[in-house]
């Protein structure tokens, strides 16, 4: 997976492998769930489980009841054999990890307490259907959790470059050749995920889920901004951390988060849903 993203965010190699391995990470992005439903024993689903690094952690952490689909697509098949052979190094049944896209989960109604998924919404062919199918597999009470960039911001997450927010997705392509990128992957993302997009495709899925919008993360971006955090990734923390110092300096009274969040341009989006 490294050897697969460094031409395009331009971090070596090494360093992409690291981060998509990283524990830490996982830890982390486990915090940030629980502050909405506790994590520990509960049955966990992953949409888009990469290298498994997220289901293998949080099973021998949090002893939670896990299961990860991975597509062995083209680009990211090299995800879904390590991650059951990773799975298998912990100890745990990689038959776990199932070769299922996101638009056709193979569970029943109601199975999950909480479903999650990191930075997959954007490259799936139908992001609305994969909404769809999340919220259709949690059980009552249930938590959906979804990190995904947000193109109302100024910024695309996979080049580490600025962009104009709302940039159509054939157009994306023209911006990423000039500056000097190859945009091949570019023309894979869905840029039309955005508050306001979400928003829309919740409320009709709601017409048949019953469901309440919890956040879209706008409090994780505002604590960001106003006290010094810890990159997730090593390889942003390379290309932006001064970006973000230099904000942080500015940012008395947190007044560039507030309006940089009245814009619906905070970047990423926390989407948290539960269904009633």
């Amino acid at each position: 997976m490294g050897v697969f993203f460094e031409p395009i965010s331009r971090v070596d190699r090494t360093t992409a492998a690291r981060d998509f391995l990283d524990t830490a990470k996982s830890r982390k992005r486990a915090e940030i769930l629980e502050r909405y439903t506790p994590l520990r024993g509960r049955k966990v689903l992953e949409i888009g489980s990469g290298f498994g690094t997220n289901v293998a952690a949080w099973t021998l952490e949090f002893s939670i009841d896990g299961y990860g689909v991975e597509p062995s697509s083209d680009g990211f098949d090299a995800g879904y054999t390590a991650s059951r052979e990773l799975l298998a190094a912990n100890g745990i049944d990689p038959e776990r990890i199932i070769d299922a896209p996101g638009e056709r989960l193979p569970f029943p109604d109601s199975t999950f307490d909480i479903v999650y998924s990191a930075n997959v919404l954007e490259h799936t062919n139908e992001p609305d259907r994969v909404l769809t199918e999340a919220i259709r597999v949690l059980r009552p009470g249930g938590i959906l959790h979804v990190e995904v960039p947000n193109h109302l911001s100024y910024f695309e997450g996979h080049y580490m470059v600025f962009t104009p927010p709302l940039v159509h997705r054939r157009v994306l392509p023209a911006w990423i050749t000039l500056l000097g990128r190859d945009p091949a992957f570019s023309r894979t993302l869905q840029t039309q995920i955005n508050p306001l997009w979400c928003r829309r495709v919740l409320q009709r899925i709601g017409r048949t889920y019953p469901l309440e919008i919890v956040s879209f993360g706008e409090d994780i971006f505002l604590e960001r901004l106003a006290r010094p955090f810890k990159f997730e990734a090593e390889g942003v923390a390379q290309r932006l951390s001064w970006i973000v110092r230099t904000i942080q300096f500015l940012n008395a009274g947190n007044w560039i988060g507030a309006s940089i969040v009245a814009a619906r341009g905070y970047y990423p989006l926390y989407l948290t849903v539960r269904r009633r």
